[in-house]
């Protein structure tokens, strides 16, 4: 399926913390605390709607937490999760990875549009650009409950596991890239790999690898939104799991969407270059994919369908991950949207928390 991960990695050992209790709400800490602005009583009964249990397809709802212009105006947590417990972001790490190809292309580290150093069988139409769109046009398939059909299953437990990264790049170029769109968290992994290339070229040693990664990751993006709960996990190679894996609590990550809502400025200064966001929020092949994030667009023909059913702010969009992780970016209504929980993962369970999350965006005044 279109947000299907596969694997919780070492750092899960640390990504748990003792939080608050169902339907608790936290103290804000450093982030401030507003009223909110629209129809709370809306919210709440949605909320209390998913703790009910009375939509099982939406399965086990730990957070809810609406940023209005940067200041808290609505937060609950379920059983177990609070303010300081980190949640597994499955593939919203992509947005997380378009991030920092974004931060190395300001720093003119890397060019999107340079023909990738990392493959096997180089195609000058293969880059960052192309790994970023999902566009690639490598022999990838993505998703599969039977996991010895699905790529990423192999990459991240079978012959890929040690290096996922070399396991993508030499995958076979199926169709000229740029002509076809193909969800794949390999694509995310090899553009991660590809940016640590650029970053510390003269690396070899997987745990050099991963510490050099790992302090620019936390220099460069977590430090400057205040991420104090972020972690991102690296395979054996001591490559970021680009395509999958960062844990984070509620609130960081509505710190990151936080980002791209003010067009990748934080604290008055530009952390991502002008047009980044703009970029992630462009169509080529797919209408509902830009680059690391999904978009709102009129409902499909078949298969993937846009979170909000085509009922939403058209501006919106958003980080999505395996079982119903959901960043979401208002735009128009001046908001983050973070839901975090445990669901299904078919179109069905995402029709259902689509529309569910239609109610909740409804009720948030611009």
């Amino acid at each position: 399926m279109k947000r299907r991960d596969f694997a919780i990695g070492a750092s899960a050992l640390a990504a748990s913390a003792l939080g608050g209790t169902c339907g608790s709400v936290a103290n804000a800490a450093d982030l401030a605390v507003a009223p909110f602005r629209g129809r709370q009583d809306q919210v709440e009964r949605a909320w209390r709607e998913a703790m009910s249990g009375t939509r099982p397809v939406l399965g086990r709802s730990d957070a809810l937490l609406i940023l209005q212009e940067g200041k808290i105006t609505f937060e609950r947590y379920g059983a177990d999760h609070g303010p300081n417990v980190r949640h597994v972001s499955w593939s919203m790490a992509k947005s997380f990875t378009h991030a920092l190809v974004g931060i190395g292309v300001g720093d003119g580290v890397v060019d999107i549009d340079r023909p990738l150093k990392l493959v096997s069988h180089p195609d000058p139409g293969l880059t960052l650009r192309r790994l970023l769109n999902l566009t690639d046009g490598l022999d990838w398939h993505e998703a599969s409950y039977e996991p010895e059909k699905s790529d990423a299953a192999r990459m991240l437990y079978g012959p890929g596991r040690l290096d996922g990264a070399a396991y993508t790049a030499a995958m076979h170029q199926a169709v000229k890239p740029g002509t076809r769109f193909n969800y794949s968290t390999g694509a995310f992994q090899l553009a991660a790999a590809e940016l640590a290339a650029h970053l510390f070229p003269g690396l070899t040693d997987p745990r050099a690898k991963r510490k050099a990664m790992a302090d620019w990751i936390d220099r460069r993006l977590f430090k400057p939104l205040g991420m104090t709960t972020a972690l991102a996990e690296f395979d054996a190679a001591g490559t970021f799991v680009g395509g999958s894996l960062v844990y984070a609590s509620a609130r960081d990550f509505a710190r990151f969407g936080e980002l791209y809502r003010q067009d990748g400025m934080v604290d008055g200064r530009r952390l991502l270059p002008e047009g980044w966001v703009r970029f992630a929020r462009t169509p080529t092949v797919s209408p509902i994919y830009g680059a690391g994030f999904w978009l709102e667009a009129p409902l499909q023909p078949t298969g993937n369908q846009p979170l909000l059913r085509g009922r939403g702010p058209r501006d919106s969009f958003s980080a999505q991950g395996h079982q119903g992780q959901v960043i979401l970016i208002l735009p128009s209504r001046n908001a983050v949207l973070v839901r975090l929980g445990l669901g299904g993962d078919d179109l069905p369970a995402w029709a259902e928390l689509g529309e569910w999350l239609c109610g909740v965006v409804d009720a948030i005044d611009a």
